[in-house]
């Protein structure tokens, strides 16, 4: 995972393979931490997955520039497809269809409102 990234993204991709996968398994080292945390949360709270495993390393990161080696937390975090997965990605795409709709809907009523004037 990486801080350059928005923890949504994270979580689409979460859901994109829990599709095919019965667990994943998230690995973050340092400030990407809090993404992978936020990321796994809204996975876990949403009912896509629940926690099976986090844990942490310290590991050792060569520094660029000859400056010497440093240590970095790297989180772990292992997630299963929750038995009500499936059931609430349905439900998801339902609501995300309607929105399109009712957002193109709004779009169309505010062009003829336009083209009216």
């Amino acid at each position: 995972m990486s801080v350059k990234k928005n923890p949504n993204f994270y979580v689409f991709l979460g859901k994109k393979y829990l599709e095919t996968h019965e667990t994943i398994e998230l690995h973050a080292l340092g400030n990407a931490v809090s993404t992978s945390v936020i990321a796994s949360e809204n996975l876990v709270r949403n009912n896509y997955a629940t926690f099976q495993e986090i844990r942490t390393k310290t590991i050792t990161v060569q520094a660029s520039g000859g400056r010497g080696d440093s240590k970095k937390a790297k989180l772990f975090i292992t997630l299963k497809r929750s038995p009500d997965f499936f059931e609430n990605m349905r439900k998801f795409n339902e609501i995300r269809e309607e929105n399109e709709k009712n957002a193109n809907k709004l779009a169309e009523e505010s062009k003829d409102t336009t083209t009216a004037q």
